[in-house]
């Protein structure tokens, strides 16, 4: 959003209607002030999806979809934000105009990098259907893969000389030194520079503009080299955010609302070759959060389809614990032992996935199992404790409880108590007060509030919300939304806070009579802070005062101590 002229977002919301967006995938029908239809995002009949014209933003009571139009663009054709922007801007007859790139000294810019990566990904395109590429196009046919699949992934060949590639971009008018920078050419210890990928199968790495940002090479040949090498970090790929095919699945993706994610390139090929198209692959490394947050954007649900030996199975624990914490559902498909997803169904072909899938484990009883079977009570335990820790939010500690105290055959009482939890009551039971919150939840709670209740800005500031927030997040939202009109203010939000504030004016269960009730609650604990706040102040002044020796200022701070403490 930042490489966008400010105005942008803004010039495309007033031309453009979010229920006209909308109203192109679901039938709207109005309620009140409000329209409502099945949500587009996950399989239902019952009108749970909500769109509110007037502040321009939607949500969905039941998989807690919501945002803007861009938000619901992006989301439903499975774009990044900045595709969005571009193509309602161009639905709307608005000029697109990006701010230039900085580029600090000795640097390339990302422009540069991703041509560098496009003329590459066509080099070893060509090459692969050259004689060159001979070997490689017979290890595609044995390995079953057919013609469009290699076309739609964008299969290519590094030849086996040292230079090629880097003539190739030197004759576009690209150095070697600029072409070592966007990770296509290495430089050796005598100062020489040679073409990373060498006698490899290339497997293109894109983003969700179909850009090619990494490469993928498989040795076809045992020798001194790893039988896969992938691209060095470059200004457009940082290892461990991207996911292999997820430019090809995102539609699917978006549509199901749930991924097949395995490991291999050939595993993904497979996968959308015998109509698993909505699969993608984490790169030759362990899954990572970043992944895990980018798979977030686009589905509710992550199936894992790991190898069947010891080394998947380790795997798939580490992965559906981590996608577990991140909110998301997850089950397990296992395969049989010393069989990856590619050899099940070049073999028994899409039925044998189909039947394992009807079979998948639940991710957290795969947790469990896994856990039980090769650790010791305590140590299952200890993984249960972290388990817990790592939920981000208090409802998901909520749902996960007693699943957890199940699968441990415990009751939810004996877990607590093994957990250790201070205020595991709390986890399902109502809100706590803000006195007894975190400073994470107090905030949100507080938040949530301002942004039910609008009419009380003018006296939250005056009490001193700002001061009153815990977290510097916090405050930069109360910031955000204090004394802005409900047209402007989510341009002014990232996709977080957009998703927080949306979430908070479709609440259809909290009315004016629970805003006066709550606003007692709220205005007493501000006032609390407040004088918590000055007294720590007076007190500060009153040390020093002594320290000073200024008898005559230790006098008035302690009269100052005193009337306070006796409001």
């Amino acid at each position: 959003m930042s490489t966008f002229d400010q105005g942008l977002i803004a010039q495309i919301k007033a031309r453009l209607r979010i229920e006209d967006v909308i109203g192109r995938h679901v039938e709207l029908r109005p309620v009140g002030n409000r329209l409502v239809a099945p949500c587009p995002f996950h399989q239902e009949t019952k009108p749970s999806f909500s769109v509110n014209p007037e502040g321009g933003f939607y949500y969905c009571f039941g998989c807690q979809a919501s945002g803007d139009i861009i938000e619901f663009y992006r989301a439903i054709n499975g774009l990044e934000f900045g595709e969005a922007v571009e193509a309602l801007a161009r639905e709307a007859g608005l000029e697109v105009r990006k701010r230039p790139e900085y580029m600090a000294p000795g640097e390339i810019s990302r422009s540069q990098c991703l041509d560098m990566h496009a003329l590459a990904a066509v080099f070893y395109r060509e090459v692969l259907g050259r004689a060159p590429g001979q070997a490689a196009r017979d290890y595609i046919a044995r390995r079953g893969l057919a013609p469009e699949i290699v076309e739609r992934f964008c299969l290519g060949w590094a030849p086996a000389g040292w230079n090629e590639l880097r003539d190739h971009l030197r004759g576009r008018g690209f150095s070697e030194v600029v072409a070592e920078k966007a990770g296509l050419v290495s430089k050796s210890a005598k100062g020489s520079y040679y073409d990373r990928f060498r006698e490899r199968l290339i497997f293109p790495i894109m983003n969700l503009s179909a850009q090619t940002v990494a490469f993928g090479g498989r040795s076809l040949v045992d020798g001194d080299g790893p039988k896969y090498l992938n691209s060095s970090e470059t200004p457009i790929y940082t290892k461990g955010e991207h996911l292999y095919g997820l430019y090809q699945a995102r539609r699917a993706m978006s549509h199901s609302k749930s991924v097949l994610l395995t490991e291999g390139y050939v595993d993904v090929l497979s996968l959308h070759q015998f109509g698993f198209e909505n699969s993608c692959g984490v790169l030759g490394t362990a899954l990572t959060p970043e992944q895990v947050h980018r798979l977030s954007g686009l589905v509710g649900q992550v199936d894992l389809v790991f190898d069947g030996d010891n080394a998947g199975r380790k795997a798939a624990l580490r992965s559906a614990e981590m996608i577990l914490t991140q909110g998301l559902k997850c089950r397990v498909l296992l395969m049989p032992e010393g069989e990856d997803v590619d050899s099940v169904l070049q073999k028994n072909g899409r039925e044998s996935l189909l039947e394992l899938s009807a079979q998948a484990v639940d991710g957290l009883d795969y947790c469990l199992r896994q856990l039980s079977a090769n650790q010791s009570p305590k140590d299952v335990l200890n993984w249960a404790t972290g388990f817990m820790s790592r939920l981000k939010k208090l409802d998901w500690k909520s749902y996960y409880l007693p699943k957890l105290a199940a699968g441990l055959g415990l009751s939810e009482t004996e877990l607590r108590r093994t957990l250790g939890e201070k205020g595991a009551d709390a986890i399902a039971s109502a809100p706590a007060r803000l006195e007894q919150c975190k400073p994470s939840q107090l905030d949100k709670n507080l938040l949530a509030f301002a942004v039910r209740f609008p009419e009380y800005h003018g006296q939250l500031h005056e009490l001193g919300l700002g001061e009153a927030l815990a977290t510097e997040r916090g405050r930069i939202f109360w910031s955000k939304i204090f004394g802005v009109s409900p047209h402007e203010v989510l341009s002014r939000m990232d996709q977080g806070e957009k998703q927080f504030y949306v979430q908070c004016q479709m609440r259809t269960d909290v009315t004016v009579d629970d805003g006066r009730s709550e606003w007692d609650e709220v205005q007493d604990f501000l006032r609390q802070t407040g004088q918590r706040r000055d007294l720590e102040s007076l007190n500060s002044g009153l040390r020093k005062a002594r320290q000073s020796g200024d008898f005559q200022e230790e006098l008035r701070l302690l009269a100052l101590i005193q009337a306070k403490t006796q409001c």
